[in-house]
């Protein structure tokens, strides 16, 4: 296009010049002022003007090709709706013909324009940006020639268009990684908006003054671009939200009924997009579902299937995937759409090669990168130079391999574009690790790269997002890193890594308390529930509740020794432009009492399980240890088939069957061999050896465990002690000869588990009274069903029963009670007489009921269901006429003070290890000030399994006495070591270690973490 493009044809100019020719406008024609016809007008010399076609036009001729334009420009529209890219390129041709015998620089500027949001959507990125620059250039000339004869009212002719080149160069930096030029233009469009509806309808037509909003959204759209290749997510997420529900109430309004449709496609299309991106496959899939129906037979619906074919083939559905994608091809081909002609090459190729088809993987991909190559699309040829790499690797090429992973990476430096930087950086990390190429500047590479990744995890607000983060990025990267520290021989890095990696802390980001436990109920989204299955119940809400999870602060490694990983994490920050970190320092070790060795146990899984530990002794000397996948697997295999919490589709009476029965928890010799492959698979023979040594002066030692999800369930107490090692996989009839006696870990060592470093404490309640909730009524729910009674009907000669009277008779509890029956089986243990008996002073809670682990990720749905009608306020949806109430129910309330000593006696109510973001109920506690903790780590039987017997009564006492005794843990490791001398003794039903041996005790009280976030 020509920078001296005019207007004619238009009112000639009122005042005469007086002041001389810009430069720029010598040899231009713009405006339509600078020509001999205006000369003439004015009566000044014609010789420095050009002589114009539109000067000889007649009137009627002028206005007959101007229609002509006005219909070619409709036609060329509505062409390129229907995405047949060769017809609008044609029409917008005829359409700048026209314009330039008119001399009309605002026709052809509005060809322009379009024809670049048509080359945009066609892929062709090279001409969309050629095509959007030369409308901003010839805008600054027409600009100059409006100031130069002062007619600036003429600016509202070419404004549009400009806009519209604006859109489409915001959408190319925002592919590149330029989100701070993108907001840039984004700004300056609403500042511009805000001024033409300033000046009103009386300087800009209609169609400049966004009457309904639409334009606004669309603006706003494109800030969800930017902030999804800026890796805010969760705002990403949040606004895509908002702005469908605006647009669908725009909806019914004729004038703009088109624009509405197309902008709720590219909506949808988007939410689809952070959907996938935050792991909430099923949702991106029912957006592209919906996408692809909505708009059968148009390109829009040829984009959603690529899409979901490639989960198809993500589910082995190989040929069903490829043959989905190449019909979407073709479609998109006859449309002319060469951009996502590529993307379903690309998607093509990527299905072929994870089907081992590394030729033909190679062609699809060659393919889509000729057509990125002819439209200059850069971030696709870091795509592909990435595929190429891959599919290199695949055959052994590590030179072609790395030759295409290195351009791939410059590029993306070169982009600044962090994710795409930290992808190819990955590639090659890949590429260096499985070569065997110098490990040291693999260890360069992928080290800062890990922990970047990690720690962008937390950048998230949606907990799918986090997960599906740690799946697909995170996790990968650390499984290697890994596995690369055990071949360098870095134990105390490896170390380290985990440590940090266990540090995760509380939930946070609210933006003060939200939930008043006492008031309305909150405007909350609750899906639908399944009639009758309370753990199914409580994963609609909390799943999208504004709570993020806090990274780890700065640690500690001892008093004397840093963290060696702290200049790896300045130089990710570097690399990768992590955000700002928590500036206290936590340090990741507890006090332990004099002459009394403490040993730390942190699990983490990476692939395999690894195992660091040290002592409070010699922080400084780490022992780290891998746990093969397998004998993780086959830990885990025993211990479920033991442990009486029910499988998927087993009631709770056939759990505690099978658990009680001779190969699991029923005999001693079945619950004996349990205790030795769990103590062969998952305690090294180094531990093991220290801490015989620890207790071989009569001094007990502690034992303190943080575990790993896959290792939540052990009963760390109950595990045997092998007194050698096999030098070859054993039978399960060889695993006695590891054994020359029954002793373990209970009989040397008092066990407790570790709290999470960067937990954040509040300081606890003022001593007062202990708190009881026992057995509460739920309403709704029968006595002898789901969510029954746990304590079975107790009378006034009951043990339970006879203990709380004389808990009575050594002064006042809460609820205020008469006699220890009152206190079993309350209906008002509700939310608020939660609150309000820990608003005041208390030393002890005891909780003793029913606790739900939903089966999911996500520590906020844990739930202890109180006496708590269903229409009081909460984060759970009801079962019935109960909510449950939540541990994000406790983090969004002001029940923000716990006293320093709880019991959650229920269902796994420690099973927060057990879930890739810990913070359920257990933490929370902690998080509200209880210092110690006891939970148990399993679904707990109630009396009814064993009649005759109370086992449950018995380690509710248990509980309570020691809580209320100087030192807790002690207490009740000595009590299950008299219950394991009884079972021992009397190997019978109602002495089984599945009634005692899930009891353990998260103590905090010694860890000097008393902070808030």
């Amino acid at each position: 296009m020509r920078s001296s493009d005019v207007l004619v044809g238009m009112p000639p100019p009122r005042n005469r010049p007086d002041r001389p020719l810009p430069p720029e406008l010598g040899p231009a024609t713009s405006h339509g002022y600078n020509c001999r016809c205006v000369a003439r007008h004015f009566g000044l010399d014609p010789a420095p003007y050009a002589e114009l076609p539109a000067c000889s036009l007649s009137e009627r001729q002028y206005r007959k090709l101007l229609v002509e334009a006005v219909k070619l420009q409709d036609k060329a529209k509505r062409l390129a709706v229907t995405r047949d890219v060769a017809g609008a390129h044609r029409t917008y041709g005829k359409m700048r013909e026209i314009a330039q015998r008119l001399d009309r620089t605002d026709l052809d500027l509005a060809a322009v324009s379009d024809l670049a949001t048509v080359c945009y959507s066609a892929g062709d990125l090279r001409n969309a940006r050629q095509c959007a620059e030369a409308v901003l250039q010839a805008f600054k000339v027409s600009t100059t020639a409006v100031v130069h004869y002062g007619q600036y009212a003429e600016i509202r002719m070419i404004e549009g268009s400009r806009e519209v080149a604006e859109r489409v160069l915001i959408s190319l930096h925002t592919e590149e990684g330029d989100v701070a030029k993108a907001r840039e233009l984004i700004a300056g469009q609403r500042r511009r908006a805000a001024l033409r509806k300033q000046e009103g309808p009386d300087q800009y037509p209609p169609e400049l003054l966004d009457v309904y909003g639409a334009d606004e959204l669309e603006l706003r759209i494109f800030d969800v671009r930017v902030q999804i290749a800026a890796g805010d997510m969760a705002g990403a997420r949040a606004a895509i939200e908002e702005i469908l529900t605006a647009l669908d109430a725009l909806a019914g309004i004729d004038e703009i009924r088109g624009q509405v449709a197309a902008l709720q496609a590219m909506a949808r299309a988007e939410r689809a997009r952070v959907r996938q991106a935050g792991g909430e496959d099923a949702e991106a899939r029912a957006d592209l579902l919906r996408l692809s129906a909505q708009h059968e037979g148009r390109p829009l619906a040829a984009r959603a299937s690529i899409e979901l074919a490639a989960d198809r083939a993500f589910g082995g559905d190989f040929p069903g995937a490829v043959a989905t994608i190449v019909a979407a091809r073709d479609e998109l081909v006859e449309a002319g759409l060469n951009g996502d002609v590529a993307e379903a090459s690309h998607a093509l190729g990527t299905v072929l090669l994870m089907a081992g088809d590394v030729a033909q993987a190679r062609d699809q991909f060659e393919h889509a990168g000729k057509i990125w190559t002819a439209n200059a699309d850069v971030p696709g040829l870091r795509r592909l130079d990435v595929a190429l790499a891959r599919c290199a690797m695949a055959e052994g090429d590590w030179a072609t391999a790395r030759d295409h992973v290195t351009r791939a990476r410059e590029s993306a430096r070169m982009s600044g574009d962090w994710s795409d930087r930290l992808h190819t950086d990955f590639v090659a990390a890949t590429i260096g690790f499985a070569h065997g190429e110098d490990l040291r500047s693999v260890l360069d590479l992928l080290l800062p790269l890990a922990l970047a990744a990690a720690e962008y995890r937390f950048e998230f607000t949606s907990p799918q997002a986090r997960t599906a983060w740690a799946r697909d990025v995170a996790g990968p990267a650390t499984e290697m890193l890994m596995a690369l520290l055990g071949r360098l021989q870095e134990p105390r890095l490896a170390a380290e890594l985990i440590e940090r990696t266990c540090a995760v802390g509380a939930y946070t980001g609210v933006e003060g308390r939200s939930l008043d436990l006492t008031g309305s109920l909150p405007t909350l989204e609750v899906g639908p529930v399944a009639e009758g299955l309370p753990l199914a119940a409580l994963g609609s809400v909390t799943s999208s509740l504004p709570l993020r999870l806090a990274p780890p602060p700065a640690l500690r490694w001892s008093p004397s020794s840093p963290l060696e990983l702290d200049p790896w994490l300045r130089l990710a920050a570097e690399r990768y432009q992590l955000p700002s970190t928590v500036a206290e320092t936590v340090e990741t070790w507890p006090s332990a009492k004099p002459g009394r060795e403490t040993f730390l146990l942190r699990y983490a899984d990476a692939g395999h399980t690894f195992l660091t530990w040290r002592t409070t002794e010699d922080l400084d000397t780490v022992h780290t240890h891998p746990i093969e996948f397998a004998l993780v697997g086959t830990a885990r295999h025993f211990l479920d088939a033991a442990s009486p919490t029910p499988r998927e589709g087993e009631s709770a009476a056939d759990a505690v069957r099978r658990s009680l029965s001779e190969d699991a928890f029923g005999s001693f010799a079945g619950e004996q061999r349990l205790a030795r492959i769990l103590a062969l698979n998952l305690l090294p023979a180094d531990l093991v050896g220290r801490l015989r040594r620890a207790a071989a002066d009569g001094s007990r030692p502690l034992l303190r465990i943080q575990p790993s999800p896959s290792l939540a369930g052990v009963p760390w107490g109950l595990l045997a002690l092998p007194d050698r090692r096999a030098d070859h996989v054993l039978e399960l009839d060889e695993i006695g000869g590891c054994f020359d006696s029954d002793e373990r870990v209970l009989d040397v060592a008092d066990v407790s588990l570790l709290a999470p470093a960067a937990i954040p404490r509040r300081p606890p309640a003022a001593d007062g009274p202990p708190v009881y909730l026992l057995d509460p009524r739920i309403p709704g729910q029968s006595a002898f069903g789901e969510l029954g009674s746990v304590l079975g009907k107790q009378e006034p000669a009951s043990p339970l029963i006879r203990y709380l009277d004389e808990r009575l008779a050594d002064g006042p509890v809460l609820p205020a009670a008469a006699r220890g029956l009152d206190l079993v089986r309350r209906t008002d243990t509700d939310r608020r007489l939660l609150a309000e008996l820990l608003a005041g002073p208390c030393s002890r809670l005891v909780f003793v009921g029913h606790v739900s682990r939903v089966r999911d990720e996500y520590g906020a749905q844990t739930a202890l269901h109180l006496s708590c009608s269903a229409d009081l306020p909460g984060t759970a949806a009801p079962i019935g006429t109960h909510r449950p109430f939540t541990a994000a129910d406790l983090a969004l309330s002001e029940m923000d003070s716990m006293p320093a000593r709880v019991a959650l006696i229920g269902c796994a109510s420690a099973s927060d290890f057990g879930l890739a973001e810990p913070f359920g109920v257990l933490l929370a506690a902690v998080a509200a000030g209880a210092g110690l903790v006891a939970a148990t780590v399993w679904a707990l039987p109630t009396s009814a399994a064993v009649p005759g017997s109370d086992p449950m009564s018995e380690l509710v006492i248990a509980v309570d006495t020691a809580l209320a005794g100087e030192d807790p843990v002690t207490e009740l490791c000595a009590w299950q070591r008299s219950r394991l001398a009884r079972w021992r003794d009397r190997p019978e039903p109602a002495a089984s270690p599945v009634f005692w041996a899930p009891l353990t005790c998260l103590d905090a009280t010694d860890d000097g973490k008393t902070w808030v976030r």
